[in-house]
């Protein structure tokens, strides 16, 4: 627009090239016309992208949040990508917070990395031993949108109003290892690794900075991708976490809006599954498929993958892998 007042001026100065300053006015006084109606178009067409009505929209400085609704079906998307859905995103929750929160010998520190959406807090904050959760996560907008809208709190159990609950706006990487005290658990809550900004959430080096971190009868867990679409990101983040130095146990669960979903436990000492308690109320796990869960499923097996390493982010391959296509 303002380009289009510059050669409308310049034309006027210098009769010869007066033709093209009335068609910079023209151009301008379009533009101008036109651009209010910009942003509804370009909501029509991202709407085109979801399957439900599109409820909220906002664009961070990291990332673009949407929310959608059909019928009692929310749907949190970032970057256009599934983060949960209403209808089953308790099951994806309650693996990662409850096996280790159960193989945990204390439960009074809790550190959430990731999870701006609060419900992994929700979980956490069912046991009642817990008495701080520190939570940090890059985007506020994600955690004020999960604070305040009606649909969101109601299911994440408006948990960030939780006075145990403390929440850090940072980039976890770096503010996670410069913290000054340790924690019973630790889950990490972080996107998939399909770029290189990520994957340094999943590094060695990350892992090895934030061990110091974890108390020495502690528990790590996190997220591992799909094991069926992307096996070697499962494989690739158990191999990680026993590169320095923590003994594993890989999981899978079942989450319809996903599929079959993988998680890695860690700590320095072995976990025995049939002596988990799981204690507190959930809609998903019981006691039997706790004792049973660290038992892979048959056409699930860790492959002879390469550590993930800060210089050398292989998993960002890994989870590259063509068999997303047929998702």
């Amino acid at each position: 627009y303002i380009l289009s007042l510059m050669v409308f001026a310049i034309g006027r100065r210098f009769p010869r090239l007066r033709p093209w300053g009335y068609l910079g006015l023209t151009l301008g006084i379009l533009l101008f016309t036109l651009a209010p109606l910009a942003i509804p178009i370009s909501d029509k067409l991202e709407n085109t992208l979801y399957s439900g009505p599109v409820i909220t929209r906002i664009q961070s400085p990291y990332q673009r949040i949407v929310l959608t609704r059909q019928g009692q079906d929310v749907r949190l998307f970032l970057n256009g990508d599934l983060q949960f859905s209403t209808l089953d995103e308790y099951r994806y929750h309650e693996a990662l917070v409850h096996p280790a929160m159960s193989a945990s010998v204390g439960r009074r520190r809790v550190l959430v990395l990731g999870g701006g959406d609060g419900m992994a807090l929700r979980e956490v904050l069912k046991w009642p031993e817990v008495e701080r959760v520190l939570l940090i996560d890059l985007d506020s907008e994600v955690v004020k949108l999960a604070s305040h809208h009606p649909q969101l709190v109601q299911v994440n159990d408006n948990s960030f109003s939780d006075p145990r609950v403390e929440v850090l706006y940072a980039d976890a990487f770096i503010r996670a290892p410069a913290l000054n005290e340790t924690f019973d658990v630790i889950i990490a809550d972080f996107p998939d690794p399909d770029q290189k900004i990520i994957a340094k959430l999943y590094a060695e080096g990350f892992y090895r900075r934030l061990l110091p971190r974890l108390a020495d009868k502690g528990i790590f867990v996190t997220q591992a991708s799909s094991p069926f679409f992307a096996p070697n990101v499962l494989s690739c983040i158990a191999a990680t976490l026993e590169n320095v130095g923590l003994l594993v146990h890989p999981y899978v669960i079942d989450v319809p809006s996903f599929g079959p979903w993988g998680f890695v436990l860690a700590s320095r000492r072995s976990i025995q599954p049939d002596t988990l308690n799981l204690s507190v109320s959930t809609r998903f796990l019981t006691p039997g498929i706790l004792h049973s869960l660290f038992e892979l499923p048959g056409d699930i097996k860790l492959g002879n993958v390469e550590v993930n390493r800060l210089a050398h982010p292989v998993i960002v391959r890994y989870q590259s892998d063509p068999r997303w296509a047929a998702y």
